[in-house]
């Protein structure tokens, strides 16, 4: 009651305000209703209500949306208090015609062009006649509205007893204009909400991909008949064929409907013809409006154009190249591992108890080869628990990675084992573990030689544990596949020269003497432990976000340990294990002590806000700083409310208002899946996001918004996630299982790009795939392009 009596304060004013010569003396010389009453059966019958909207004025839908304001027409048939005794309604009241529609802001549900119809079906239950009295009312506007109107209807109806053959299908007219009537029974055209993008992929110079895609309103549905012809200049394509597209189906009800993905179809052009370059697409289509009632389209049109076809997405779903770098990674821990103290001499004695050992040399070329594949499947063993823990969780091993406490511990580990390579101690194992495994060696046949291979690695893991922790801790972020070809790479690393110097004894006359020069690769390694150290401090200073160790101070700390190393290579001073340097420096260590100087200078900029791209994925990310705006700067003022100035641009921190601020823009929304200890995050966020063809269209043509996966920061109460159903507890849970639910990746960082309704535009781009400047552009400039792409809207009748 409210809601009318303000809604009759409105039209009021609005009279007033209206031009005099526009205003209608009476609603009724806009409005006409006409009534139709036609018997279907010998106890069923359809009312038919028709509106004849005359000089662009117009009635509301029986359902608004919320927040609308106009008042919607609204029927009541119980009016005469006869319902459910003499008739019972069949169903709600549909309607046809209703546009959904955008009025300044304001959304509402209205009928537009000259007619509007409602229909209503009954059942007759009295056998004498009687009479329906409907109580309806409706309201008008065009730049005004007029005051709502609330009227009665008497519609008579036979009862079962009178009703006969004759009756049905002829209609019985009450009232109105019937030239008027007559026009209604022809509906007019109107403006589909169901609308369709258009746009192409370059295969070749002479192949293209087409690719259609719905844009099907909310509570509305496209039904599973659409057809798409094309026409211009194509090789092979067969329209007949290639008309209904099967793969998006989902069935509900008694109709197939489209569920989401694209329509996509290859063809080839003929390049020779001057229009090869434009495609057109006809599109025939029927749906479902929010109401159930079904509605069929009159062909709408599309044109692609091939000059601007976007290039085919990379799949970047497999993860083969990131393994193979992994792997390689670690062979090159492993081949250091072998240049150690631990590793080194163990060698030539052990191939030569092979050789020599052995009633023949194919006996003895066998348990040499079988001695380096044993080292190899120890290690690869040692990470089959943690594909038992990534089932569980895809995320398990990256919370692990990024947890605070296990850096902490991690920085304790290679510290230790850092000042073990100094020479300040020697880590060993518990000699009891040692020993159990020398006496199984003692066993005859394969199980003897596995148990020799498992005795090496528990003998030299003074040496080989400290590098094999950094790799493992490197690749933990990554998932039980990374860890398992990380240990693949340095065990066969380990186990190579075993088994090539047992097929090539002589090689071993080649070998190197031990001496004073392993103290001395111990050394660097020692060094180089250190600085990793750091590096998982810094880790758990970012994922508990204390700004403990931020940037400046973790790259000071960098420079002191490589100017240690310098002059430590060049001689200046000595650990107590080192020999007495005689006879000067060698060639090789002055070249190496060279570069760490050159390493050492190239740091120290750092410390003053250069990007440092050599090392992007080491130190904090340049946000994570003292002078995170460089030296005397400020951010920009015109920073979006809820975003922070990173990166030389506007980045958000939070979804939601992120989204918010790309929609009053009008600009595509790209995800940015990272992580605060993320390494490759780092590298593209230096050497990709910085370079000035790839910063420019970031920074005005994206909206982007961060979202970190290790971020520990408590949400105000556990959510329930709506993909997994996990019980949500941080701000990183939340970004993770976003991640990896809607777009399958726990890997980061993962880009996504997506368009006005969220949807995803075009494929994900990652460090793999994207890594490269040129790369990521080219994936930006495709998303722009087809955020711009237009909406073909066709027209659509009801049957």
């Amino acid at each position: 009651m409210l809601k009318q009596i303000s809604l009759i304060f409105l039209a009021l004013f609005a009279t007033i305000s209206f031009a005099q010569d526009e205003m209608p003396n009476n609603i009724d010389d806009v409005i006409t209703w006409s009534w139709e009453v036609e018997y279907t059966s010998a106890d069923e019958a359809t009312i038919t209500m028709r509106v004849a909207q005359k000089n662009g004025w117009h009635i509301y839908s029986q359902i608004q949306p919320e927040g609308a304001i106009p008042l919607p027409t609204e029927f009541d048939y119980n009016d005469g208090k006869n319902l459910d005794k003499d008739f019972k309604l069949v169903g709600a009241t549909k309607e046809y015609g209703a546009e959904l529609i955008d009025n300044d802001g304001f959304p509402e549900r209205s009928f537009h062009g000259n007619r509007a119809k409602f229909v209503q079906k009954i059942k007759i239950l009295s056998k004498k006649d009687f009479e329906i009295n409907l109580y309806y009312g409706y309201m008008a506007c065009k730049t005004a509205c007029l005051a709502p109107e609330y009227r009665n209807k008497i519609i008579s109806i036979k009862g079962t007893d009178n009703i006969d053959a004759a009756d049905f299908p002829e209609a019985i007219i009450d009232g109105g204009d019937e030239a008027i009537i007559d026009s209604l029974d022809i509906p007019d055209p109107i403006i589909s909400p169901i609308g369709f993008q258009a746009y192409s992929y370059k295969i070749t110079d002479t192949e293209y991909e087409l690719v259609i895609k719905p844009e099907v309103p909310e509570k509305w549905f496209l039904l599973n008949d659409v057809q798409i012809n094309y026409s211009g200049e194509i090789d092979n394509l067969d329209n007949a064929n290639n008309n209904t597209f099967k793969d998006t189906i989902l069935l509900t009800g008694t109709h197939s409907i489209y569920n989401g993905g694209e329509f996509r179809q290859t063809v080839s052009v003929d390049t020779s013809k001057e229009d090869f370059n434009s495609i057109i697409g006809t599109i025939s289509f029927s749906g479902l409006d929010s109401l159930g009632n079904k509605f069929i389209s009159e062909q709408a049109e599309v044109k692609i154009s091939l000059d601007e076809a976007l290039d085919k997405p990379i799949d970047s779903s497999g993860g083969s190249d990131s393994y193979w770098g992994i792997f390689w990674l670690a062979f090159g821990g492993g081949l250091f591992a072998l240049l150690t103290p631990c590793v080194f001499p163990m060698i030539p004695m052990t191939v030569s108890f092979f050789t020599k050992g052995s009633e023949n040399k194919k006996k003895g070329l066998f348990r040499g080869v079988m001695y380096g594949f044993f080292i190899l499947l120890i290690y690869v063993l040692l990470s089959v628990p943690f594909h038992l823990m990534d089932s569980l969780n895809p995320n398990i091993l990256n919370n692990i990675a990024t947890n605070g406490p296990l850096n902490i511990f991690f920085f304790i580990m290679l510290f230790v084992f850092a000042l073990s390579f100094l020479g300040a101690f020697e880590i060993v194992l518990p000699a009891k573990w040692t020993n159990k495994a020398d006496k199984k060696s003692d066993l005859g046949g394969l199980i003897g030689i596995f148990f020799m291979a498992l005795t090496l690695a528990l003998v030299s893991f003074s040496c080989t544990g400290p590098i094999l922790g950094s790799l493992l801790a490197s690749a933990s972020g990554g998932g039980a596949w990374n860890l398992t070809w990380g240990m693949a790479g340095f065990g066969l690393a380990l186990g190579l020269p075993f088994a090539l110097f047992a097929i090539f004894p002589s090689w071993l006359n080649g070998l190197p003497k031990s001496g004073g020069w392993l103290n001395n690769v111990k050394v660097v390694l020692g060094f180089l432990e250190l600085a990793f150290a750091f590096k998982f401090l810094s880790n758990a200073d970012l994922s508990i976000q204390a700004h403990l160790l931020e940037r400046e101070l973790f790259i000071a700390i960098w420079v002191a340990i490589f100017a240690a190393l310098t002059l430590y290579l060049f001689g200046l001073f000595q650990t107590k294990h080192d020999s007495p340097i005689t006879g000067g420096l060698g060639t090789f260590r002055v070249m190496i002590a060279t570069l760490s100087l050159m390493f050492t200078v190239y740091m120290i900029p750092g410390m003053f806000g250069a990007p440092l791209k050599m090392i992007s994925a080491f130190p904090p990310p340049p946000s994570y700083s003292e002078i995170p705006y460089g030296i005397h700067g400020t951010p920009p003022s015109d920073v979006p409310e809820g975003a922070e100035y990173e990166h030389g641009m506007a980045v958000f921190h939070d979804l939601d208002a992120a989204e918010k601020y790309a929609a009053e823009v009008d600009k595509p929304l790209m995800l940015d899946f990272t992580g605060l200890n993320c390494v490759n995050c780092r590298k593209m966020e230096v050497n990709v996001w910085s370079d000035e063809s790839v910063h420019h269209i970031m920074a005005d043509e994206f909206v982007v918004v961060s979202l970190f996966i290790d971020e520990r920061t408590a949400l105000p109460k556990p959510e329930i996630s709506p993909y997994s159903g996990m019980t949500l507890t941080t701000k990183g849970e939340k970004w993770a299982d976003l991640q990896s639910s809607l777009y399958g990746k726990a890997t980061q960082p993962q880009y996504i790009a997506l368009d006005r309704k969220g949807n995803q535009i075009n494929q994900d781009a990652t460090y793999k795939s994207h890594g490269k400047p040129v790369l990521f552009k080219k994936w930006l400039e495709d998303a722009a392009t087809y955020y711009e792409t237009p909406v073909f809207y066709g027209t659509i009748i009801y049957e």
